[in-house]
């Protein structure tokens, strides 16, 4: 599965409906040259999508979203505590989502209202839902591949459907027959700290060399229900642990987190998933975040079109990035709202760091009269 386009309208926050798509919209010159991964004919994917923004901007509020529309699309019940709270209480919220796989073209519409439940919590029910599904063939383009006019949905919400929880799309039978194991690996839930939770087996050594040549290796294995992590630098006595968070008693933030990541993104280029990270630079530095997204644009590390989706708030990163039409910038004034690069700078022979740090899009620098401000007041303060 490759989603291709989200929408959403009823999202608080918002100023305008969420709108974001992943497909190439921008010529395809090179596919060898290029971040892309055909998926028929002339339309590709993006294999590295950033999102980039200043603080309170909505990169987070983003992410999540579309975090959602993963749960949606994989049948998960999204009354769980896991599932981002996106939704406003008492308030119909309509996802239109298309995606491709097996060949097809999907358009899922799913309206949906968040309610506080008897007990103080809340959950989700899901009103209505129809999906629509359409051949891709030699004549599907740009122009119509997101065009479902005078086809007639294959599903249909049937509440009569005892056995179908309110909380759980109808995608959970289209995916049951198409055996869809699209591997979604969210890592956003730890953008503020960092926690290894191990699945099990042996930490490639290469991982771990790019991050701390020093250690020998880790290892995980489960004893009597525990996960037990055993940790070796070279030179020393093994130390075994039975709490992954001991970690952080031997090994750096970074190299915490780069285990968790680079682990992810191994398991996610091998199927041909999705990964997604918040705020990817904190605790690594540039070489280190630029090493993973080179992972995603190599077509020889990526063969499956595995997608990594990102936000950050350092623009340098934007310029490794080879098409505008694979960021996304996020703004806030009055209402956030999401746009893609391509449609708001037509130009490339310009950086896109010079381009958001120079403010010339609006709302991609700190505020100049809150410096000055900011300025004069320590000024102010140093002559009492």
């Amino acid at each position: 599965m490759r989603i291709l386009r989200i929408q959403a309208e009823g999202l608080p926050l918002y100023k305008k409906p969420f709108d974001i798509s992943f497909y190439a919209v921008q010529r395809v010159q090179n596919c060898h040259l290029q971040s892309v991964h055909n998926l028929f004919g002339n339309i590709y994917i993006n294999t590295v999508e950033a999102l980039a923004g200043i603080n309170a901007s909505g990169k987070t509020t983003a992410l999540e979203t579309i975090s959602f529309t993963s749960m949606l699309l994989s049948a998960a019940p999204l009354s769980s505590n896991f599932v981002p709270k996106i939704l406003a209480e008492n308030v119909q919220t309509v996802f239109d989502i298309d995606f491709f796989a097996d060949g097809k073209i999907y358009h899922l519409m799913s309206e949906m209202i968040r309610t506080r439940r008897p007990d103080g919590g809340s959950g989700i029910r899901i009103l209505s839902e129809k999906l629509w599904r359409k051949n891709a063939t030699s004549k599907t383009n740009k122009t119509n591949l997101l065009d479902f006019s005078g086809i007639d949905p294959v599903r249909n919400r049937n509440h009569a459907d005892e056995y179908l929880p309110d909380d759980v799309s109808i995608m959970i039978a289209e995916n049951k027959q198409r055996q869809d194991t699209t591997s979604f690996v969210d890592l956003a839930l730890f953008t503020d700290f960092n926690l290894y939770l191990p699945d099990g087996g042996i930490v490639p050594t290469e991982i771990i060399s790019l991050l701390d040549p020093s250690i020998e290796y880790i290892t995980v294995e489960s004893i009597e229900k525990k996960k037990i992590t055993r940790l070796k630098f070279y030179g020393q006595k093994e130390l075994v642990l039975s709490n992954p968070a001991e970690l952080y008693n031997y090994l750096s933030s970074g190299t915490v987190k780069g285990v968790t990541v680079f682990t992810a993104a191994a398991k996610v280029l091998k199927q041909g998933g999705y990964l997604i990270v918040d705020e990817i630079e904190n605790h690594f530095n540039r070489e280190l975040v630029v090493s993973l997204l080179r992972l995603f644009m190599d077509q020889k590390t990526n063969p499956k079109g595995a997608v990594i989706i990102f936000s950050t708030h350092y623009p340098e990163l934007l310029d490794e990035i080879d098409r505008n039409d694979a960021v996304f910038i996020t703004r806030n004034c009055q209402g956030l709202t999401i746009d893609n690069m391509n449609t708001l700078l037509k130009r490339n022979d310009i950086r896109k760091s010079e381009v958001f740090q120079s403010n010339y899009l609006g709302g991609t620098a700190p505020k100049y009269e809150a410096l000055l401000a900011l300025q004069k007041s320590i000024m102010e303060s140093l002559e009492e």
